[in-house]
């Protein structure tokens, strides 16, 4: 038999249904419960709280939708209290009918909790604010949370990313402005959240010599972690080549001179910006192609050159994704010289489930919590276990970076 935990959920709103809790936490209704009481005297109206009971094994993870947004109000989950913690709950069959099925569940019953649970349970309250989730851990080393479609959102982003096992995430500086906001945010996630501070290629148009000096000011914080991003986008042309590559080039000086990584958008561009890059050979310190989307004789030139690459959901898109995929499976793009991002709130990967990891099932923008997607690609491509991908690709991140989960 299987241990229970009841769990408090509370600020709901009056009209959820037990299916939305369940579908909002990720949880399968063949293995939990959820209580909603009504008020008093007013059976249709629900009281505002509820509870969920569940297999032991599955609180940590739960406990992370502490602060999740529901219907529109900030949803409380922590660990029910219970007036006598000596008494234990475990599985008894009950058959629950729903609207729409009528499955088998369970009801606690009670009998003496062994003390090695009692312990967990203790652990798990303590820890509820921070929990390791129960999967492999991934870093987003590019995403983009400074976007305006993450505006008020940024609490939760992280804790979808958490529960989906992104343990930490690098915050994307695209000009002055928003690597000065990417620095205020990590301020506000210290351990969590860390930054690159760069111009990008769009921004180029911007870049005066006084750009320099800011980004060096910025990038004597340690949490302040790469030059980027940077590079060159001969696609969309924001900018003219000219402005592009005198802000791309300066920004390659300046991360040989505080010895941190560049992190290099290159979009259309390879030769201009290998070319660049030549020039500092020797002075270089390590360089990641950001979302890498080239050909086998670009990715074979990066890898050759000690850099490493970057991989976006591009590579889960179905045809888009077709030549990076193969890359892979070639071993053109080694794991060892590999790095994961989502790029978020763009990229997005096909979703296998609407809903995915806590998305609003409607939404377009893409979130950290994807990353698993792209490590689960990796994994199929390279033939090895997502496990393998997690650590390979944190190490990876580790050495690049010095980020290390």
């Amino acid at each position: 038999m299987s241990l229970l935990q009841r769990i408090f959920l509370g600020n709901l709103p009056w009209a959820v249904t037990a299916e939305e809790i369940l579908s909002l936490l990720q949880v399968d209704p063949q293995t939990a419960r959820v209580d909603l009481p009504t008020v008093p005297g007013n059976p249709s109206r629900k009281a505002g709280f509820g509870f969920l009971i569940l297999p032991l094994e599955q609180v940590e993870r739960v406990l992370t939708f502490d602060g999740a947004e529901i219907r529109g109000r900030t949803l409380k989950v922590a660990l029910a209290k219970r007036s006598d913690k000596s008494k234990p709950e475990r599985w008894q069959k009950l058959s629950i009918s729903t609207s729409s099925h009528t499955v088998m569940h369970t009801q606690p019953h009670k009998a003496g909790i062994p003390g090695h649970v009692l312990d967990r349970l203790e652990a798990i309250r303590l820890k509820a604010d921070r929990v390791s989730p129960s999967h492999p851990l991934f870093v987003d080393i590019g995403a983009n949370l400074t976007n305006f479609r993450f505006k008020g959102q940024v609490k939760e982003v992280i804790r979808r990313a958490a529960a989906a096992g992104v343990s930490k995430i690098l915050v994307t500086g695209t000009s002055i402005e928003e690597s000065r906001a990417a620095c205020e945010m990590v301020n506000t996630f210290p351990g969590v959240l860390y930054a690159t501070a760069g111009v990008h290629p769009h921004n180029a148009k911007h870049w005066r010599a006084e750009c320099s000096d800011i980004l060096e000011a910025l990038l004597a914080r340690p949490d302040v972690v790469a030059v980027g991003e940077t590079g060159m986008d001969l696609n969309r042309m924001l900018s003219t080549e000219q402005e592009q590559m005198e802000a791309f080039r300066a920004q390659v000086e300046l991360a040989c001179k505080v010895g941190k990584p560049l992190f290099v958008h290159d979009r259309e561009a390879h030769a201009h910006i290998t070319e660049c890059l030549d020039r500092f050979k020797g002075r270089l310190p390590s360089v990641v192609i950001h979302c890498f989307t080239g050909t086998p004789a670009e990715a074979q030139r990066y890898i050759q050159d000690g850099y490493y690459i970057g991989l976006t959901g591009f590579v889960c898109k179905h045809e888009r994704g077709v030549a990076v995929r193969q890359m892979l499976k070639d071993g053109v793009i080694p794991l060892s010289r590999l790095l994961l991002e989502t790029d978020a709130p763009f990229m997005t990967p096909p979703l296998p489930v609407a809903g995915y990891n806590g998305l609003d099932a409607r939404t377009r923008t893409n979130e950290p919590c994807t990353l698993p997607l792209v490590a689960e690609t990796v994994a199929d491509m390279c033939g090895v276990s997502v496990e393998e991908v997690a650590s390979v690709t944190t190490a990876n991140v580790g050495a690049v970076f010095k980020v290390y989960v």
